[in-house]
């Protein structure tokens, strides 16, 4: 299918900073690729487009003081996302490869360590497989209350198993780190999701089982049509779509997905 992606923002600076920007997809995945796409900014001093650790493009900008905004729009070629299966298989930790591997370790925000014992009680005695997997997410889904405005930049993992409150953020991270619990390979995605209500960026997660990445998504007990990712790491942390080094105010922010004939 083919989409159309847009995302606007405006920040307010205090002074002139040096940030991250990362709202522009690899220009091909394993289910996606960028037919076209354009970026503008506020004039800014440099803005030079690299990859990070994990490989996502990643733009590094200086942005003035005052007013900063920027939009990107691109068009997408996407696979329709696709159901995790039930019998793709987990592989012990010593056959996993080195970028799967990482993903099994605590992060910040994903407390594996923290999370082992309620991972195991809940889920330990599962078949273990893309049912667990989807037993996980499904379990978030009905244990956790999505509502806006409820969890901030700090809360983790543990904090929402905790509080049953949170957002799309809240939910992967709490996804991932009983993932990671039960030794099963999970990252964070930001994304653009297609039929997401209210449109924003969207956070999600990938596991790797029977040697690929799948996606997995707890805030929806229906599949997304189409999901587009933007960066991939061990927690939100990674993945933010704007990472400023001086204190700011958002302004104004929107993200726009839709389908268009092909």
């Amino acid at each position: 299918m083919l989409l159309a992606v847009r995302a606007t923002a405006t920040y307010e600076l205090q002074d002139e900073s040096f940030a991250f920007l990362m709202v522009e997809p690899p220009l091909s995945g394993a289910r996606h690729r960028v037919v076209e796409e354009r970026l503008t900014t506020t004039p800014t001093r440099s803005c030079e487009l690299r990859r990070d650790l994990y490989g996502n493009p990643q733009r590094h900008l200086i942005a003035p003081k005052g007013r900063f905004s920027f939009e990107f729009s691109a068009t997408v070629e996407a696979d329709p996302n696709a159901e995790l299966p039930e019998h793709a298989a987990e592989l012990p930790p010593h056959e996993l490869p080195a970028e799967a591997l990482v993903y099994t370790l605590p992060s910040r925000y994903c407390e594996s360590d923290l999370l082992g014992r309620m991972a195991q009680t809940e889920f330990g005695r599962l078949p273990p497989g893309g049912g667990r997997v989807r037993a996980v997410a499904e379990w978030v889904r009905g244990h956790v209350e999505y509502r806006y405005g409820t969890s901030g930049p700090t809360t983790s993992a543990r904090d929402t198993a905790i509080q049953r409150v949170g957002v799309c953020r809240d939910f992967a991270h709490l996804v991932i780190a009983f993932c990671r619990a039960l030794d099963i390979p999970a990252r964070y995605v930001s994304g653009y999701a297609l039929g997401l209500e209210p449109p924003d960026f969207h956070g999600f997660v990938q596991v790797y089982l029977g040697e690929a990445w799948h996606n997995i998504d707890a805030t929806t007990g229906c599949l997304r049509p189409a999901l587009v990712p933007i960066a991939v790491g061990r927690d939100a942390a990674d993945a933010a779509m704007m990472t400023l080094w001086t204190p700011h105010e958002v302004v104004e922010q929107a993200v726009e997905v839709r389908r268009v004939a092909e």
